[in-house]
């Protein structure tokens, strides 16, 4: 069982590819509780409960994660809503800057993790306030230092985000961003196998990277990586099909 599943009638049936692949980022973010809008719908899930429940019609149904899935220990962003992109060509270590969903005037300056990987995905915070903390005007004359961040290919979310160089942020700051691929290994090699990049050759360097944080232990783990790779989809290696274009809120 690589996907998440839902029971229906008395069956359990695996969730469609698209709202798999938001149901593995939610629980692999670390929180019980993720809400989203999809197909015109609102949704809530309990990853502790293990229920969904269809906001708009009370109706509640059993769910359950890929076989021997396990959630993160703690959050690995903040609370609130979220946006999901690729981390850009370049972007590791440094500050960028994308379109902030309710206000593509204004751009989210975000911190990408030291550690993170080019082509994996990232989870960002989305600043409740278009102009407070954390944002910048998209066509603010100081931001001349800012420049394309290259992406590494599939995700426009990461083709429209920027380096933010010389650009005044509100309030000084950044968000901080959460990029799943970094906290795989903590779950072991029977639930790292079905969500690493897609692709043998990203899947061993997304772990070997964990491994080389995480110490000889996960050595096994890196030697393995080629037998789960065929299981791995897009979960790290299409983070987004655009910036912007999805929220879901986690809590």
């Amino acid at each position: 069982m690589a996907a998440f599943q839902i029971k229906l009638g008395g069956d359990w049936k695996a969730y469609d590819d698209a709202e798999d692949k938001i149901l593995k980022r939610a629980f692999m973010a670390g929180f019980p509780n993720a809400k989203f809008e999809l197909r015109g719908q609102h949704y809530s899930y309990d990853f502790k409960r293990l229920k969904q429940v269809n906001k708009d019609t009370g109706k509640e149904r059993d769910i359950r994660p890929p076989f021997k899935w396990k959630a993160p220990a703690k959050p690995i962003v903040a609370a609130g809503p979220t946006t999901s992109i690729t981390v850009p060509d370049g972007a590791p270590g440094t500050t960028i800057g994308i379109p902030h969903p309710k206000d593509p005037s204004r751009m989210i300056a975000v911190n990408v993790p030291a550690k993170a990987k080019a082509g994996q995905a990232m989870l960002v915070p989305v600043p409740t306030d278009p102009n407070g903390p954390g944002t910048f005007a998209a066509d603010d004359p100081k931001s001349s230092g800012a420049v394309p961040a290259k992406a590494k290919g599939k995700s426009s979310g990461a083709k429209v985000a920027m380096k933010v160089g010389g650009v005044a942020i509100v309030g000084g700051a950044a968000v901080g961003a959460g990029v799943l691929g970094m906290y795989a290994a903590e779950h072991g090699i029977d639930a790292t196998g079905d969500m690493l990049a897609d692709g043998a050759g990203d899947a061993a360097d997304a772990l070997g990277d964990a491994a080389g944080a995480a110490g000889d232990a996960l050595d096994p783990a890196a030697d393995a990586i080629g037998d789960f790779a065929a299981d791995a989809g897009d979960f790290l290696g299409d983070g987004a099909d655009a910036a912007g274009d999805f929220i879901m809120d986690l809590f």
